[in-house]
């Protein structure tokens, strides 16, 4: 049996877990140093912090990885507030939107280029069982193995595997990922062992 195709496309909803991607146009790079990650990940504190959890991350120089879960529709008493609080589903998008338009105008400006630098539409694919998370979690993170950037993924600085390894604060939802594997040990393990959960590679974006 075939497996069930998934939509790289999906429309984001409320309270739901989406491995979102995005690629750099033709063969250009989104990250040429070191500050170009930072800034993106700040931008993305910016922009999708107020409208999704963030559970892992790879920044890869012409592509990134995502996990995220969209935050729960608002609760509202009355029309007025539902008119002034509901997050509507087309929030999700212009996040990322002003998140991509943001970042492009200063990787521009500081690289001296000029055009769009992120593919369009950006993929997203609805991830619909939470044990499918640990496969996924696993994957973004050896995803610079992958590529060939490194051979040992705990050496790529630009993934959100080592903030689980120590105890610093992070926006990285830490707490809730280690309790889905079971704990620290079993989190490291599972990377270690390139794990995968029957099923889970439909959820995989190269």
């Amino acid at each position: 049996m075939n497996p069930k195709k998934v939509n790289k496309t999906e429309t984001l909803s409320f309270g739901k877990y989406y491995h979102i991607y995005n690629h750099a146009v033709g063969d250009e790079k989104l990250f040429k140093t070191p500050k170009d990650y930072f800034y993106f990940l700040e931008k993305l504190k910016q922009y999708i912090l107020p409208v999704a959890n963030v559970y892992a991350y790879s920044l890869l120089p012409n592509h990134f990885h995502l996990l995220i879960k969209t935050l729960e529709q608002p609760l509202t008493t009355n029309s007025d507030e539902k008119s002034k609080l509901l997050v509507t589903e087309e929030k999700f998008h212009l996040a990322f939107k002003n998140l991509f338009i943001s970042y492009s105008k200063s990787f521009n400006k500081v690289h001296r280029r000029m055009g769009r630098l992120f593919i369009q539409p950006y993929k997203r694919i609805l991830v619909e069982k939470e044990s499918y998370l640990l496969s996924l979690i696993c994957y973004i993170h050896r995803n610079p193995i992958h590529h060939g950037y490194v051979d040992n993924y705990k050496q790529w600085g630009y993934s959100s595997f080592n903030l689980f390894l120590n105890s610093e604060p992070t926006f990285i939802q830490k707490d809730e990922v280690l309790e889905y594997f079971g704990g620290i040990e079993n989190f490291i393990t599972f990377h270690e062992e390139n794990k995968t959960i029957q099923g889970s590679k439909k959820y995989f974006i190269e």
